[in-house]
């Protein structure tokens, strides 16, 4: 049983037990009972959306240079695992169209976050592999770059859309967008909130629902939860489940 309203968010899927963004890591997530699943993407140079954190492929695979140059093909011969573990060796990048079929019908949110695209015509391309998945109601496209965000919104005026808040000075502008949109979500870095509760309470007054990143410790858990946050990003999704399950007793 989880505290009432709260969501606990795998962030980049399980990304604390399997290589981030990873078919593995969105298994691993479901496996674990993750309310949501957060994750990263980039658009190959074939125009194919797909899961990937950083510009460049040497951190999270055997790869180097841009992802952006390669093809979705080229991609699939690299090794996105054994970074991680010798366990996930041969893990493979997935496209945005396998993840989402993965994770239709398993997990009650999906957070896609836009990450990296060539032009704006590949953000349309995202929200268009969305809609043939079928998941309109379960995705909601989160950016750091809120201009990609009205992009989104040009090709799909009903999208839910949330503003990835890293500093302070961006938060006015947030809770600016956000108000009066019941389709729009703040998603502030966790310290802005821990540092300033009054963000989560001026939030919740203009109707605004909140998320944080990246909450691994049960005692910050608590005290945004205290401030009114029911949304929490995690790479240790078993520690934030229990956490929440005690919230509940």
């Amino acid at each position: 049983m989880t505290a009432p309203g709260i969501e606990i968010i795998a962030h980049r899927g399980f990304s604390g037990r399997a290589p981030e963004n990873t078919i593995a890591a969105l298994e691993a997530a479901w496996v674990a009972g993750a309310h949501a699943v957060e994750f990263d993407v980039h658009v190959a140079a074939c125009g194919t959306p797909v899961l990937f954190h950083d510009a460049m492929l040497s951190r999270t695979t055997d790869g180097v240079g841009p992802l952006r140059k390669r093809t979705l093909a080229q991609l699939k011969e690299l090794d996105a695992g054994s970074w991680f573990s010798q366990e996930f060796a041969g893990e493979r990048i997935p496209s945005l169209e396998e993840a989402l079929t993965r994770l239709r019908g398993r997990v009650g949110r999906v957070y896609l976050e836009v990450k990296g695209f060539r032009d704006l015509e590949d953000v349309d391309r995202m929200v268009d592999v969305v809609h043939r998945a079928d998941m309109t109601g379960e995705v909601i496209y989160i950016s750091l770059n809120w201009t990609t965000l009205d992009r989104v919104r040009g090709h799909d005026a009903h999208a839910p859309v949330g503003y990835v808040i890293d500093h302070a000075p961006r938060c006015e502008e947030a809770l600016a967008r956000a108000r009066g949109d019941a389709r729009a979500l703040l998603d502030f870095r966790a310290s802005l909130v821990v540092e300033d509760p009054d963000l989560a309470r001026r939030a919740a007054a203009q109707g605004s629902d909140v998320a944080v990143w990246t909450v691994d410790d049960p005692a910050i858990a608590g005290a945004l939860a205290d401030h009114g946050v029911r949304r929490f990003t995690t790479n240790q999704v078993g520690v934030l489940l229990a956490w929440a399950s005690e919230r509940a007793t």
